[in-house]
């Protein structure tokens, strides 16, 4: 009984949504990410940034190496010397993208995208790539590779992190201007400037939130019902106005896109004569939102 017990206990446990939902999300961004590499990429002799435009750099120049092996095998010293400076979370999910990274471009080596123009290979390979390594990134993982030495080289000689992504994601392109040939290494800035751009709208709109004030002579009426059938907090703050010079209070609350429009409804449905205002917030942490980092 206490076995059956116990089992129940694990199952629940591994079946957390906190918990498979990255997991699901990283499996995934790996599968796309690594089929804009094997479907595209390699076929027009693009390279991208980091570890996995030098395994591609790699490849080109001596072709019986996969990408899959390489990207791993590059990877693998960098987890062990990077492992004591990782929290375990990260450190875990990473591991789990970049085994997911190389896993998949092994499996897919054969597969072919087929995309003539060039222009729009790279444009294609990109937002592929993009949505895929922003469903990693956005859980909490990453690829592996220049993020470790980023991390590394900032701990050991307060090197900016920002300076290291940038001059690894470079040594590929810059590499591959010169070795393999100029338009390839042209065409991939394009790939990789589309991948980045779409990558940093998939992180954004994860986290795309509203905040909204409400001016209304209801206001408790209101922000009670946002307490109970929207299920978000609110904050009520003392106002006055203008022209009445009367006092009146002004709720504040912060919620998801998607819950904008029962915002409205239930407001309306409260005061139709209350007044509103919508803003865009970039980014919000704590209770029921994101939880803070570091």
């Amino acid at each position: 009984m206490i076995k059956n017990k116990s089992a129940t206990q694990i199952l629940k446990k591994a079946l957390r949504r906190e918990l498979w939902l990255p997991v699901l999300s990283i499996v995934l961004g790996a599968l796309m990410w690594s089929t804009s590499v094997n479907g595209i990429l390699i076929h027009h002799e693009f390279l991208s940034g980091g570890i996995s435009g030098i395994a591609l750099l790699i490849h080109y120049l001596i072709p019986k190496l996969s990408v899959g092996l390489m990207v791993f095998l590059i990877n693998v010293p960098l987890f062990i010397m990077g492992w004591k400076m990782i929290s375990g979370k990260f450190f875990f999910l990473s591991l789990l993208g970049m085994v997911s990274f190389s896993l998949f471009l092994i499996l897919t080596t054969n597969f072919h995208i087929t995309v003539e123009n060039p222009l729009l290979a790279a444009i294609l390979a990109g937002v592929i790539s993009g949505c895929g390594s922003g469903l990693i990134f956005r859980s909490g993982s990453s690829g592996g590779g220049t993020g470790i030495i980023a991390m590394i080289l900032n701990r050991r000689f307060s090197v900016q992190v920002g300076i290291v992504s940038s001059v690894i994601n470079s040594i590929p392109l810059v590499l591959g201007a010169f070795l393999i040939n100029l338009d390839s290494a042209l065409y991939s800035i394009i790939y990789v400037f589309v991948s980045g751009s779409v990558l940093d709208r998939i992180m954004a709109s994860f986290s795309e939130r509203r905040g909204v004030f409400v001016i209304s002579a209801r206001s408790s009426e209101i922000s009670q019902q946002i307490l109970s059938k929207l299920n978000r907090g609110a904050t009520l703050l003392a106002g006055r106005g203008a022209y009445s010079q009367a006092p009146m209070e002004v709720i504040y609350s912060v919620i998801s896109l998607f819950e904008l429009a029962k915002m409205k409804d239930l407001v309306i449905s409260i005061d139709p004569k209350a007044f509103m205002i919508v803003n865009e917030t970039q980014e919000v942490m704590g209770k029921g939102f994101d939880a803070p980092t570091t």
